[in-house]
């Protein structure tokens, strides 16, 4: 993907992004600036060199998760009512993007998230699996389903310690 550029949303032409997926091309067409604009989260765009259309976006911001992530996170936590997490609210390539786009701007979320992690104290990536085609490619991803989903709507939460996200990057 070397002619794809990923840079922070700004004045992208959006009113034709489509994903087929409605509640996220609406987001990225109707809110997704308002929202970025706000530092509510933060939304990145790719597009190809020399042409702003979107290609696809992704967008991180905070969140925390109380206890119930992992053993490994709640012995962490143990003295804290909630686990810190760069939470991926919401990744999407358009139907007419290149293949391999979405792997392409997860491991920019990943490089993303780490950068976070140097400077704010933050345990690993999370999101919602959108369904359960969504939730089997993130498993083979690494991510993990809670341990203790109970509580968390109909998407199952998901998570990826940073430090497995980082030492993957230092083997490679």
């Amino acid at each position: 993907m070397e002619d794809i550029i990923i840079e922070p949303l700004g004045d992208h032409p959006r009113g034709a992004f489509c994903c087929n997926v409605k509640p996220i091309d609406n987001f990225f067409r109707k809110h997704a600036f308002d929202r970025h604009s706000a530092y509510a989260l933060r939304v990145f765009v790719a597009r190809r060199p020399g042409d702003t259309t979107p290609l696809g976006f992704y967008s991180l911001t905070t969140m925390t998760f109380q206890p119930g992530m992992n053993e490994e996170a709640d012995s962490k936590f143990e003295r804290f009512d909630a686990i810190p997490s760069v939470y991926l609210s919401m990744i999407a390539r358009d139907r007419e993007g290149p293949k391999g786009l979405g792997d392409f701007l997860m491991l920019n979320a990943f490089k993303r998230a780490l950068e976070v992690r140097e400077h704010v104290g933050v345990y690993a990536l999370t999101l919602h699996a959108f369904n359960e085609t969504v939730r089997e490619i993130y498993e083979r991803l690494g991510f993990q389903v809670f341990a203790d989903d109970r509580k968390l709507g109909e998407y199952p939460a998901m998570f990826l310690p940073l430090s497995t996200i980082a030492a993957t990057f230092d083997a490679a």
